[in-house]
């Protein structure tokens, strides 16, 4: 009997076409058993309840192909980001498109003017700092430049070694106010610039020349003083930042017959650091 009933549910089911409440009074059944007959058996198309959002989904998955961010379908169409995102999964963002290539443009533009405010501020306040600073410094003395030259060779000079002799004094750097300070001390002390050896230590892919040259310009250096330029072969494991234009190396500045002379320095620096 059970049978009978079922097949006869499962024909009401699809033709008239009645709903689970209306099978459920009709044959006085639980919603349980009502299933496990239909079970297979698509429902009625008007016992289906309408999805609200069925239209901006689908308006959702249109805007996602024109290139549009799962952040602006979500405000474009007043839902969740979560509720945008699982509608449009599926579909990558095409970074290429029209709406996309806008965006980057606007938010470079944006980025850009922001930036460009904050590095004015920052300028205008590095040159302020700047201007103070210049004033505490002032003029400076020859014991002035004593004691920094001599400071400043302990930090980035040759210095002796218990193992390995070396009392004269080579300096070498790549910074332009460290060298021409280095240089001002050996002036105070009775070396000028024509008394000293230049060399230019540089990478192979850099003009070693035109580097030459750039140092005699700003430092003021007899051109003819510069010995042959120290080349750094070039090491294919070494990712090197330090290239382009603005890259002249180093520039050592070798003194002669400076052996007293750098017995100064040590006892200067060590005086100032209170080992004398």
């Amino acid at each position: 009997m059970d049978d009978a009933r079922r097949e006869e549910a499962r024909r009401l089911r699809v033709d008239p076409g009645l709903s689970l409440s209306q099978l459920m009074k009709h044959f006085g059944v639980g919603s349980a058993t009502l299933t496990d007959w239909l079970r297979g058996i698509e429902p009625p198309g008007w016992t289906r309840r309408p999805n609200a959002k069925d239209d901006l989904r689908a308006r959702a998955v249109e805007l996602r192909a024109d290139g549009w961010s799962v952040n602006d379908l979500a405000a474009k169409l007043g839902v969740a980001k979560s509720t945008a995102y699982a509608w449009v999964k599926h579909i990558p963002l095409d970074a290429d498109s029209e709406r996309a290539r806008r965006k980057q443009e606007h938010a470079a533009l944006m980025a850009a003017g922001r930036w460009n405010d904050k590095r004015a501020e920052r300028d205008r306040r590095r040159a302020e700092v700047h201007e103070g600073a210049a004033a505490v410094v002032g003029d400076l003395s020859d014991r002035d430049f004593l004691l920094l030259g001599a400071a400043i060779y302990w930090c980035e000079g040759a210095k002796s070694k218990p193992w390995r002799r070396l009392d004269r004094l080579t300096f070498i750097n790549s910074d332009l106010g460290l060298l021409a300070l280095f240089l001002r001390f050996l002036a105070v002390c009775g070396r000028d610039k024509e008394s000293v050896h230049y060399r230019v230590h540089i990478h192979e892919t850099a003009d070693a020349e035109a580097a030459a040259d750039w140092w005699a310009r700003e430092l003021e250096l007899p051109r003819e003083l510069f010995r042959r330029p120290t080349i750094k072969r070039h090491v294919p494991a070494t990712k090197r930042l330090n290239t382009g234009p603005d890259y002249r190396g180093c520039l050592a500045v070798s003194v002669p017959k400076s052996r007293e002379l750098y017995w100064r320095v040590e006892g200067m620096m060590g005086a100032m650091a209170g080992l004398r």
